[in-house]
């Protein structure tokens, strides 16, 4: 057996790449097949055939899979032969839905592929994490997930969270030459490793290899929806023996009500109810990575439209995140405070801020300050500024930049009115303001905290970078505070600039609280104060976590935007994380439920309102699924009391089965987004799918289909005609009422004339099957003869058709009527 290479020995073949300038683009490429594809372990791929035996053990499948055997046991042999066709169809149709949910669930996790920064031919670059090779120069900074094991080359102070790993919870500081491992986290510090080893060769490779594959749990819609599942069967089974069993009593044929029964079973049976859920949740999540909103955690999908609160950052979400450098204060230091800034930076500083800085030191001509970096200190333990010690010329220069007040406060001396004056200009254009400061260190302080080294600052000068706000994020915002959704805004940034930012986009700014005011409140009054509040500035990760908990504490469903490390927080105690897809740290993103891919209030707004349609259509799938399956126990309950012949034959029940259920699954799934999710309020997440006003409009829905079918299926028997001719009669009006049903269905509130009467295709192209099959029926020698049915004159036909028509349709008379009156009253 041959050894495994372990990191150290592998560090042999690769510690020959460049120290700096990382490795070439086509080393790179070589090493990629050498060393194969940075995967831990290998995700399974979605089967068709995996699938079609997980749904063929479903319990209910399997019900379904006994009826009928036994009804080939105990039926004709056309109608053995006609069972199979349709047992086969009907797995064929749900393995196919369950396979196309899947898929588009799974296709999310490859839109959703991490990316690591490495440094390739002498410039920091943003690449696939499974193309990072041993030797790549790993980029860390806060919030980083580490993708290799390797060694660090340069530290600044970096802390890495190895709990993932060790389940020790105290992160572990990481100096040069020290050992960093995938699947890690960076919480503090910048820095450079070397990658050693890239997939199953990593420590993490190892143990996921060994993991056995975890399926996605289910949402508690689903679990709920299988539970009402479970419930109904009880149902089903209890009215397909009763009524067998009281036309038994009543002196009908034993084996003819057997095969009922059976059938009954087959037909009853709630078996695509779970599966609506799935197709729906699976496929509207695929659905929203179109609009840029990548759903990691499928339960996202499911609460996304419920959202009453946005609790957003301002950078990058409502600006554009094109940073530039506005001004530099005062005007003839220019250079000077360029300088500095540039020696508050060290190589590995990557933000926009950053590189907004860079680029105007370019365009000014100002090098960084020639001298390594002894120690860094970054934001952290609630800091608005960071501090970089240098060694220049021989001595130790502090470099220190962030939030004015915070550099003032440890600056020496008062600072001058004219400073005020160009911090209250510059905030007041919504424009972020950065002082600059420095200070000499004496060699004997080199060892001092940075608490310690921090005063008596000199103040070298303010630099603003300008970041206009987005002209989309207004109307979103507009539009959804029109949806009864709130946006707060929460940075980190000066007052005024938050106030004029948010004033800019239509957020109410007239009161703007700051992370101190907010430390000065109990819970309870930040719980009053969050009502009327709607801007927060100058806080920190765990001001926003207080606030997500003041907003549940007042009964909100809050999504929360996040792009740090220290965001993880809120983003997991949110209903909604939601993490930046541009700027996001790889903590936020593991933190998240949802990924925004182009870090767009105007996204999240979108999917606010997706997530509303489909949550519509899955009501709307469900109870039309509920209506036709209480409807056809009505049909077979009511001739058993009056003691009257069944309406269809076992053989019909188990063909009209395989119709509903090609239109359950199929066309609300695509049903297009009604004019009132615009403007209506968010739904109660306390209410269940199948509330109170639900099962009033599936009650109405099942006796309207009921009567569709009984009242000429009756009066074709009192006229005399032959069983098999009344039975015709009663299949074609169960067609023509079923897809009548579809497409009253289509809305509870919104009448077909505005919605667009043929706007959902799928349900065209069902009306034409049901078409397509009546023609059949009735046009093709033999064929109703073998699924115990008699061709039915035209005319009489039509009459069947339009009086199940006229006896569904009324309740599109009532739509309009409400309809009208709503948009009176807008």
């Amino acid at each position: 057996m041959e050894k495994e290479a372990t990191a150290e020995e592998m560090a042999v073949e690769v510690t020959d790449s460049p120290s700096f300038a990382g490795l070439s683009s086509d080393e790179a490429a070589r090493r990629l097949q050498v060393y194969g594809r940075n995967i831990f372990s290998k995700v399974e791929e979605i089967s068709f055939f995996r699938i079609a035996i997980k749904e063929i053990r479903e319990p209910l499948m399997l019900l379904l899979l006994g009826v009928g055997v036994l009804y080939s046991l105990w039926g004709d042999l056309e109608d053995a032969a006609t069972i199979v066709v349709v047992i086969v169809l009907l797995l064929a149709v749900e393995i196919g839905n369950e396979f196309r949910a899947k898929k588009a669930i799974h296709s999310l996790a490859r839109l959703a592929s991490p990316v690591t920064r490495v440094i390739r031919d002498g410039t920091v670059q943003t690449i696939e994490t499974e193309t990072v090779v041993p030797g790549d120069l790993l980029v860390l900074t806060p919030g980083t997930l580490v993708t290799a094991d390797g060694k660090v080359i340069r530290s600044y102070g970096l802390q890495a969270d190895e709990s993932a790993l060790t389940g020790e919870s105290m992160p572990r500081d990481k100096s040069d030459g020290d050992q960093i491992f995938a699947g890690t986290m960076i919480i503090g510090g910048e820095g450079k490793a070397e990658a050693l080893a890239t997939g199953k060769e990593t420590r993490m490779g190892r143990i996921s290899s060994s993991a056995k594959t975890i399926e996605q749990p289910k949402t508690p819609l689903q679990k709920s929806m299988k539970s009402l599942a479970k419930k109904l069967v009880v149902v089903a089974v209890f009215f397909s023996v009763t009524i067998p069993l009281l036309g038994f009593l009543r002196g009908e044929e034993p084996r003819q009500m057997i095969l009922t029964a059976l059938s009954l079973v087959f037909a009853t049976v709630p078996e695509e109810l779970p599966l609506i859920i799935t197709i729906v949740l699976g496929v509207g999540a695929f659905t929203l990575s179109r609009k840029n909103l990548l759903v990691k955690k499928i339960k996202a999908a499911e609460v996304l439209g419920n959202a009453t609160v946005i609790l957003t950052d301002k950078t990058g979400t409502i600006t554009y995140n094109r940073m530039r450098v506005a001004n530099i204060y005062p005007a003839e230091g220019t250079k000077a405070v360029l300088e500095a800034a540039m020696g508050a930076q060290t190589e590995t500083s990557t933000s926009p801020t950053d590189r907004a800085i860079r680029e105007k030191c370019q365009q000014e001509g100002v090098q960084p300050p020639e001298g390594p970096v002894i120690r860094q200190r970054g934001l952290a333990s609630g800091k608005k500024s960071r501090a970089v010690l240098r060694e220049i010329d021989g001595r130790l220069e502090l470099f220190v930049s962030g939030a004015p007040e915070e550099i003032l406060g440890s600056a020496s001396g008062t600072p001058g009115p004219e400073v005020l004056e160009a911090i209250a200009k510059e905030t007041g254009e919504g424009r972020r303001v950065i002082a600059i400061a420095r200070r000499t260190v004496p060699a004997a302080d080199r060892p001092l905290p940075f608490p310690e080294l921090e005063r008596d600052l000199a103040l070298a000068g303010l630099i603003s970078i300008e970041d206009p706000p987005r002209k989309e994020a207004g109307e979103a915002i507009a539009r959804a505070r029109r949806a009864g959704v709130q946006t707060i805004m929460v940075t980190g940034d000066h007052p005024l600039t938050a106030r004029q930012i948010a004033g800019a986009v239509g957020i109410p700014a007239e009161k703007v609280l700051t992370g101190e005011d907010l430390d000065a409140m109990s819970d309870a009054q930040l719980m009053e104060a969050i009502k009327t509040v709607s801007v927060f500035a100058r806080t920190t990760p765990e001001h926003k976590y207080r606030l997500v908990r003041a907003l549940h504490q007042n009964g909100e469903v809050v999504a929360v935007t996040g792009d740090g490390v220290n965001d993880a927080l809120a983003l997991k105690g949110a209903d909604i994380g939601i993490a930046m897809g541009v700027r996001g740290t790889d903590a936020a993103k593991e933190a998240a439920d949802i990924i925004v891919a182009d870090d767009n209030y105007r996204t999240i707004g979108d999917g606010i309102f997706e997530g509303r349609k489909f949550f519509d259509n899955l009501s709307k799938g469900v109870k039309y699924y509920l209506s036709v399956k209480s409807a056809l126990i009505l049909i077979f309950l009511i001739p058993v009391v009056f003691n009257a012949p069944f309406p269809f034959s076992p053989i019909n029940i188990i063909i009209l089965e395989l119709t509903l259920d090609l239109m359950a699954t199929s066309t609300f799934v695509v049903e297009p987004a009604e004019k009132t999710i615009y403007t209506r309020p968010p739904r109660d997440p306390k209410k269940t799918l199948v509330d109170r006003p639900m099962m009033k409009r599936i009650a109405f829905s099942g006796i309207s289909l009921f009567l569709a079918v009984m009242v000429p299926y009756s009066l074709a028997l009192a006229s005399g005609v032959e069983l098999q001719t009344a039975r015709s009669i009663a299949f074609f009006a169960w067609l023509a009422g079923q897809v009548s049903l579809a497409y009253v269905a289509r809305s509870d509130h919104e009448p077909l004339l505005s919605l667009g009467v043929f706007s959902n295709r799928m349900l065209n192209l069902m009306l034409l099957l049901i078409a397509g099959i009546t023609v059949a029926v009735i046009g093709l020698p033999g064929l109703a003869e073998s699924i115990k049915l008699a061709p039915v004159p035209p005319v009489p036909l039509a009459g069947v058709i339009a009086f199940a028509f006229c006896m569904i349709f009324w309740q599109e008379l009532v739509k309009m009527w409400k309809f009208k009156s709503w948009q009176s009253g807008k």
